[in-house]
């Protein structure tokens, strides 16, 4: 389970404190769809990325089974981020390595071995139906084949924890279907945080949802 026990976030912008977050407090339990909702600027990436600690709290703290994150640095924190799988907005592909090798590259830093990395990134490429694409390179994929391919990448370091910042603003409504169906499959294995402005996608794939406005 995840627990964020009041969350603030201040900026220092141009001479003038903003806001980002103010007081946050919710649960996300294990197994579940959790969407975050808004409009921009209500804090929305800003509290997913605290869930890796790619963004600290100002104050607060963050409670991943039963662990307060905001205590960790260093070792400790590697450790702790190789078992969340992060997919941004946008793809950041490494366009000039093949579809599996660029599965397998996670894994290479996280010292797995070759013979290991590559039958464990062919695993989740058939998870996700992009097996036979092996072989070719991001660029000869589909907006939503590549955002398949960036969940693949970050499933195969085998994490507990799945965060999704916006994952289907840039595709077309049948990539967008996909990629649900695809996140509605895999929260029986992972706990799925996404993050959306878009009230009905929330609707059919989130267990619970949190509407932001204004950081809080």
């Amino acid at each position: 389970m995840i627990r964020l026990e009041h969350i603030s976030k201040t900026y220092s912008l141009a001479g003038k404190t903003v806001h980002a977050l103010n007081d946050v407090s919710l649960q996300i339990h294990q197994g579940e769809v959790f969407g975050i909702i808004g409009r921009s600027g209500a804090g929305k990436s800003t509290l997913i990325r605290m869930l890796n600690l790619l963004e600290q709290p100002s104050s607060g703290q963050v409670w991943v089974q039963d662990q307060d994150i905001t205590r960790f640095s260093g070792a400790q924190l590697r450790a702790f981020r190789q078992g969340v799988g992060m997919v941004f907005q946008h793809f950041n592909l490494l366009h000039s390595r093949t579809v599996l090798d660029n599965v397998c590259f996670p894994l290479r830093l996280a010292g797995v071995g070759r013979a290991q990395r590559q039958q464990r990134a062919l695993e989740v490429l058939e998870l996700v139906g992009l097996k036979d694409h092996a072989n070719k390179y991001p660029r000869q994929l589909s907006g939503g084949q590549q955002q398949r391919l960036c969940i693949d990448r970050a499933l195969a370091v085998e994490p507990e924890v799945l965060l999704m910042d916006e994952p289907t603003s840039a595709l077309d409504p049948i990539s967008t279907s996909k990629i649900e169906e695809l996140a509605i499959t895999l929260k029986e294995k992972y706990t799925i945080v996404i993050v959306t402005h878009n009230m009905q996608q929330a609707v059919r794939i989130s267990d619970k949802t949190a509407f932001f406005l204004m950081g809080e």
